[in-house]
Formats: structure tokens, sequence, C-alpha cells
């Protein structure tokens, strides 16, 4: 699922951790992941939101899970 919307990305370091200690949070979606790296923990961030975008979609939530999350149904224009 590709979108237009840009996505804050915080990334922390997690010195306990020696395994995956760079943790990518996204505050607009409230989704976290991680990684070795803090590249791959910004593209495992991204596979998370897309599969927490995709099954909300499949489970027809999704219009709630982003209402919930405080984004706006806003209608496209040219849309019929």
């Amino acid at each position: 699922m590709k979108t237009g919307t840009p996505m804050t990305i915080k990334i922390t370091y997690d010195k306990t951790s020696k395994d995956a200690p760079f943790v990518a949070y996204s505050p607009e979606l409230d989704v976290a992941s991680c990684g070795p790296t803090e590249k791959k923990a910004r593209k495992n961030l991204h596979e998370a939101v897309e599969i927490v975008l995709e099954e909300a979609k499949k489970k027809g939530r999704l219009t709630q899970l982003l209402e919930e999350l405080g984004f706006e149904n806003q209608a496209v224009v040219g849309s019929p």
C-alpha cells in the first residue's frame, strides 16, 4: 500500500538491546519497530505500517482505525 502522506519517524537507541537497539516509531499511527541499524529500523517500521493498514483494510476497519488515530476523511477533488 503506497500513500502520499508524510510520516513522522522518531528514532531512539536502546543501549540495553544487543540485537536491535534502534527503535523507529510513528506517533501518527502508534506503530513501532526495531532493527540492528537505523536504516533497518526505518525499513522495518515501513513494513509494520503496511501490515497494520492492510490488515485493518481486510477486516473492514481501516476508516475506523484512521479516525481513532485522529485522521479526518476528506473528499478528493474529482472523485465520484
